[in-house]
Parts: structure tokens; sequence; C-alpha cells
């Protein structure tokens, strides 16, 4: 182990967890590798409730347990002032609400050891976990296969994005990389010790337990646009800034996926401001999406057809290219979307006929670029917002919308002509 005297020091931030702290150490306490090879850091960051107490127990009882006590200044000052006292070659983070599986620390140092020279940080599987069962597997699973180092300039690459704290990492003491004290925290410390070598490590072995049933955890509590925009658009803004030309795609990747979760539980869009101040916002994210290639966006493994076509629209750059034979939508010279059919949603109630045609073609087309025909007669339609979901941001005219008595719906036949090239209408 050179000159550290323990294998691997375990940063614990603790605030307030007595209901989690003892299921968090005993998961140490299981650990393969000989326990007292850890040094283990508790950092109480001035809690209210016994979590102080819990801790003092397991000082006294092992060597190698550290507790100290500090005033409430949250997680990244807590471990930024176990940094500073870590004694362990590899340092792992875990928070004290969640656990890690026995085999974890001695699987993953042991991979460390071996491709040493090649990386600075080390990930293994995360499973989010909510009353006791395990939730959806993170995509990043379909990337990250198999143990191994993964080149980051890959573009292949790009949907890892490493943003949570199940890694394992070098201990440079005084040249470790430390924690900002802003919202997206572990996000961002993640990025910069990436950066240096732009490869990350995987070992399949072992598994962080993310415990997502405590409410009053941060993310819970706080991640809610009034508090993290602004300081998530800055982070964002600064990232793409350090770069001056092309912004390497697993940074793209990182900052899409942000706006991509966000925007899906609704907490992305800046509702708390108005005015020239929303404007503002926006062209702040449009400035971001600007700077993302196309494939950033439509290869993301958990984006639907529709909101990707939202964020390409959001982003420019699309074509609708129309000829008589194909229907397409071409951006960066590839094919994001063909159209065999143009389909025509419809609903009827009472004596009125709503047809809608539901296609992202739409999405980057303007009104005055489509004619609707019944018949071989133009008819009036209007752009409508089908994004009835995303209930925080301003409408998107997107799908063309006409009604028809149903007598004159009945037996009618439909056209549409994009940029006068015209098609069926099923």
């Amino acid at each position: 182990m050179d000159d550290f005297k323990y294998l691997v020091s375990v940063v614990v931030p603790v605030y307030n967890v007595e209901k989690y702290l003892d299921l968090c150490m005993q998961s140490l306490l299981n650990q393969t590798l000989q326990f007292d090879k850890m040094q283990i850091l508790l950092i109480n960051d001035g809690s209210t409730d016994k979590s102080e107490e819990i801790c003092k127990s397991y000082s006294e009882k092992y060597d190698n347990v550290f507790l100290y006590t500090k005033v409430n200044e949250g997680a990244p000052q807590a471990r930024n002032f176990a940094l500073d006292r870590a004694e362990g070659k590899y340092i792992f983070y875990l928070d004290s609400d969640d656990t890690i599986k026995p085999e974890t620390v001695e699987s993953v140092c042991s991979f460390f050891d071996s491709v040493y020279d090649d990386v600075d940080l080390v990930t293994y599987r995360i499973i989010q976990y909510y009353n006791g069962r395990p939730t959806i597997v993170h995509y990043r699973y379909m990337t990250l296969l198999k143990t191994g180092v993964y080149d980051l300039n890959d573009p292949k690459n790009r949907f890892i994005t490493q943003t949570h704290m199940n890694v394992c990492v070098k201990n440079l003491r005084e040249n470790n990389v430390k924690f900002d004290t802003i919202k997206h925290e572990d996000e961002k410390y993640c990025c910069e010790i990436l950066r240096r070598k732009m490869k990350i490590g995987f070992c399949d072995k072992g598994e962080y337990i993310y415990n997502r049933s405590n409410v009053n955890s941060v993310v819970s509590t706080q991640f809610s646009p009034e508090h993290i925009f602004e300081t998530s658009m800055k982070l964002y803004e600064d990232l793409f800034d350090s770069f001056p030309g092309k912004v390497p795609a697993y940074f793209q990747g990182i900052v899409f996926n942000d706006f991509r979760w966000k925007l899906m539980d609704k907490k992305f869009f800046p509702t708390h401001l108005n005015g020239d101040d929303w404007k503002t916002a926006n062209k702040r994210i449009d400035s971001l999406l600007s700077r993302m290639d196309a494939d950033t966006i439509a290869l993301h493994p958990s984006v639907s057809v529709e909101y990707m076509h939202y964020w390409l629209k959001r982003r420019g750059g699309c074509t609708v290219v129309c000829t008589p034979a194909e229907l397409y939508v071409c951006c960066e010279g590839k094919n994001i979307l063909s159209v065999k059919k143009l389909k025509m949603t419809v609903k009827s109630k009472e004596n009125i006929t709503e047809c809608i045609l539901a296609s992202p073609i739409f999405f980057h087309l303007k009104k005055k670029n489509v004619v609707i025909k019944r018949n071989g007669e133009p008819i009036e339609f209007t752009f409508i917002d089908t994004h009835t979901d995303i209930d925080n941001c301003e409408p998107e005219k997107l799908y063309p919308r006409f009604t028809a008595k149903n007598d004159e719906f009945d037996g009618s036949s439909f056209t549409v002509e994009i940029n006068s090239v015209s098609y069926k209408i099923k």
C-alpha cells in the first residue's frame, strides 16, 4: 500500500440519519475486505437527532472508525473535511442513508490496482431502491456491460453520465479534487476528475444501494427549479465554455441527460421567473442545446420520439426533406425521422370530429408550409400543443388540428401538402 496506512478510506457524511445509520455501518462491517484495512471517516455535520451517539458507539468500538463533529455546512464541506484526513490509498464515498453490497470494496480495489496508471476513477453499479425494492436500472448499464476501462472520447460512451458517488478515486493527498459547495457537486466532482484522462474504469462486481425512500434527503427536498436552475445552468455553461471548440460528446451527454430527467420530473423549467427573466432563461437553455450534437439527443436511450423532436426543435438545425417518395427529418446529414405514412388521430364527440396529425415531423415546420385538404379543397386548421405533460413551459404549436361535422367527415379523403408536396393521410 506504499506509504498509506489503509487500503481504503470510506467517507461518510452524517446528518440526521438515525433511522438509516446502523444499516450503513453494517454494510461496511460486512465487507469481504478485511475491516481493519479500511479507514471509516464519519463526519457528523451538526446532526440534531441521535446520529452522533450512533457514530460514537462505532468509533469507540473500532480503532479504524473515526468520528468528527462539525457545524452543519452540508455534504460537500463534510466530504472535503474528510479528504484532508484520508489515509487510504483509495477513497470511497457512502451517504449515510445508503449501503453497499459485501463484495464491493474488495472487488473495486482489486480492479483499480490492475488499471491504476490508466484511470483516476473507477465506478461500479448503482441501483435505486424505494421501500426496499429496486427500481429501473439506469441506462448507463447498456454501455457499461463488463469490467474494463472505457474511453470517454469515444462517442458511443457518451451516455455513461457518471454523476453519483458510486465511485472509488485515488488518494492524491494535497492534489485531491475537492467538492464545490453547490448543488450538483457530485456531478462536477466526477467531471473534474474524469476530464484529466478522459477514461473511466468500471467494475461489474459490487453495488451501491441508493435509498430513495428517505423523504428528507437533499434530492427529495431541494431539487426544484427555484433552488437549482441558476446553479445548474452556471455549472453547465462553465463546463461547455471550458472547451473552446467542440464540447466532447461525454460532457454533452451529462448536460442533456440533466435536461431530460428534470423535464420528465417537472423540475426543469424556471417557473418562478417571469417576463424577460423567463425569456433569458430559455435562451440559455437553447444556447447549451446548440452546442450539442444531434446524436446526443437522437440516440439517448431514455427519450421518446416525441420528446426527442421537442429537444431537436429547440436545438435547431433540422430540416424537413419532402419528395414524392419520402418524407423525413434531416439533421447534420443524417436521417433522424422517416415518415412512411401520415396518420390522423380522430375523436368524435356528439356531432363534431376532432382530427390531429400526430407526427413529430410537424415540430420542424411552420404553419405556412402546411396545407390540409379534404376532397381536394383546402380547409382551416390550427397548430396545437399536445405536450400536455410538459405543463410548465411555453406552449409549442406543434401538431395540425382541425374539426369537422360528422356528416362532413364521413366518406371524405384527406391529404396534406408539405412544402407543396402532397401526401395521403391515413
